[in-house]
């Protein structure tokens, strides 16, 4: 009787330490997420404006393009009489590539009534219009046999397709799109970092 004495007092410390190590171990747990939330509930909305126009640029929308056309040259001609045949040239070009739009925060201006945050934002740009090289080129070409397709026409009929791109963008309503998901993205920052107590207002400068 007296031999299992010592064994019941080892297993019963032992019990009591992983006890004592759980409830220590919950108990700083407890502690750092209330800090957590005491420290999320003291943020100030004018210090996350600030963080937020930290960012710069606000990239909310993006659209891939595949633009694929024909650019014809002229024959050249006699005098202005008549054509001279095989002189006229043409090739088909693929443009591909990726256009980006957002909003510049730098300009971004902050306004707080109670619980009321207003946001006054210029409106979307383009931020980027970027090629794909590796798809993007010239498809096929028709040279003639008195003179081959000059290189600036084909950077040309390239300018021509990036400025496409972005008209075909604007009018597609990538503009739209980046004004929604600006708002939302921004409302998101806003939200993580006070919770739900603010309503979050934008007004966009006209263009």
């Amino acid at each position: 009787m007296s031999a299992r004495t010592p064994i019941k007092r080892i297993q019963f410390a032992l019990i009591g330490l992983v006890i004592g190590l759980v409830v220590g171990i919950g108990g700083v747990l407890i502690v750092q997420n209330a800090s957590s939330a005491g420290s999320g509930a003291n943020v100030q909305p004018s210090v996350v404006f600030d963080r937020i126009v930290a960012k710069s640029e606000l990239v909310s929308a993006s659209q891939q393009y595949n633009i694929t056309d024909k650019s014809t040259q002229p024959a050249a001609t006699f005098f202005d009489l008549f054509d001279i045949p095989f002189t006229d040239t043409s090739f088909w070009y693929r443009y591909v590539g990726t256009i980006k739009a957002g909003v510049d925060l730098d300009q971004a201006e902050f306004a707080q009534d109670g619980r009321v945050i207003t946001m006054t934002l210029d409106q979307p740009f383009i931020i980027s219009n970027t090629p794909n090289m590796e798809e993007s080129g010239v498809m096929e070409e028709n040279n003639n046999l008195f003179a081959k397709i000059p290189l600036s026409e084909v950077d040309e009929f390239q300018r021509q397709c990036i400025a496409q791109s972005e008209s075909g963008a604007i009018e597609g309503g990538l503009m739209d799109e980046a004004r929604s998901n600006a708002e939302q993205d921004i409302t998101d920052m806003f939200t993580a970092a006070l919770g739900d107590a603010y309503d979050i207002q934008f007004v966009w400068r006209e263009g």
